[in-house]
C-alpha cells in the first residue's frame, strides 16, 4: 500500500502577492483553488540554486518562473513567425490551430505524446518510493524547485523535483525539434530522451565522487544510493557504476 503524504508546494497564490515577491506555502489538496500561481519566493529561488540538474535545465526552469518560455502569444510579437504561436503537433496531426500555452504544452496536448512521458516518470517514481505519485499541475511544475514532503527521510522531495524538471525538459526538446526544426518525433523518442537524461545524471554524479577527498566520497555515494533507490530503481555496481532500471 502506498503512503499518502502531505506534499508542501509553493504556488497556490494570487498575482496580488507582496511587492517583494514573497509568498506562503500550502499543502497539496488543502484547498485554495485559484487563479494563477505566483511562485517567485525565497524558498523557490534557493531551491533553484541547489537543484541538482544540468545548467540548461536550471535556466529553463528560471524562464518558466519569469514568464519567458517562448510559446503561444510570445510569437505574436515576432514578425514572420506568428504561426509558431500554434501547437505544431496539433497542426500537423489534426490541422487544428491550438494556441500553445504552457498548460497545453506540458500537460494538455493529445498529439505530442507528453502523456506517455509523464506515465514513464510516474512508473520511475513508483519504483523508487512507496509514496503516492502527486497529481501534476502547472502550479506544481512551476514550484518544483521548492517541493517538500513532510517527514522525508529518503530524499523523495529531491527526487520528485529532479524527475519533474527533467520531464519538462524532455517535452521541451521534442517540441523544439517538431516546431522549430520541423522534424517528426518517433513514438518513443520523448521517453528515451528522459531515460538518457536520468541515466546520465546518475552516472555523472556517481563518477564525481571518485574525485572527492577521503571521507567525503563515501558519504556522497550513500546519499546517491538513497536518492536513486539502490536495488529498487538503480543498481550501483562497484565496478561498472550505476544502472537505472526503467523496465
Amino acid at each position: 500500500m502506498r503512503r499518502t503524504s502531505n506534499l508542501i508546494i509553493p504556488g497556490r497564490l494570487l498575482h496580488t502577492a507582496g511587492s517583494d515577491g514573497s509568498s506562503g506555502m500550502t499543502k497539496a489538496g488543502s484547498g485554495g483553488r485559484g487563479r494563477e500561481c505566483c511562485p517567485m519566493n525565497k524558498k523557490l529561488l534557493k531551491g533553484m540554486k541547489v537543484l541538482n540538474v544540468p545548467p540548461c535545465i536550471k535556466d529553463h526552469m528560471r524562464c518558466m518562473l519569469t514568464g519567458k518560455i517562448k510559446c503561444g502569444t510570445f510569437w505574436d510579437k515576432i514578425l514572420g513567425h506568428n504561426e509558431r504561436a500554434f501547437c505544431s503537433f496539433c497542426k500537423k496531426k489534426q490541422n487544428n490551430n491550438v494556441i500553445e500555452t504552457e498548460e497545453h504544452m506540458w500537460l494538455g496536448c493529445e498529439n505530442s505524446r507528453q502523456a506517455q512521458v509523464w506515465n514513464m516518470t510516474k512508473r520511475t517514481w513508483q519504483k523508487s518510493t512507496d509514496r503516492e505519485w502527486p497529481t501534476i499541475s502547472l502550479c506544481l511544475i512551476r514550484g518544483a524547485a521548492a517541493l517538500a514532503f513532510e517527514e522525508d527521510f529518503d530524499k523523495d522531495s529531491e527526487r520528485l523535483c529532479i524527475l519533474i524538471t527533467m520531464t519538462i525538459w524532455a517535452i521541451w526538446k521534442s517540441k523544439l525539434k517538431n516546431s522549430i526544426n520541423n522534424l517528426d518525433i518517433a513514438p518513443n523518442e520523448m521517453t528515451q530522451v528522459l531515460k538518457d537524461l536520468i541515466s546520465d545524471l546518475v552516472r555523472r554524479n556517481w563518477n564525481k565522487t571518485h574525485f572527492m577527498e577521503e571521507g567525503r566520497w563515501a558519504n556522497r555515494q550513500r546519499e546517491l544510493q538513497q536518492l536513486w533507490a539502490d536495488s529498487c530503481l538503480t543498481k550501483f555496481d562497484p565496478k561498472t557504476g550505476p544502472t537505472v532500471n526503467f523496465s
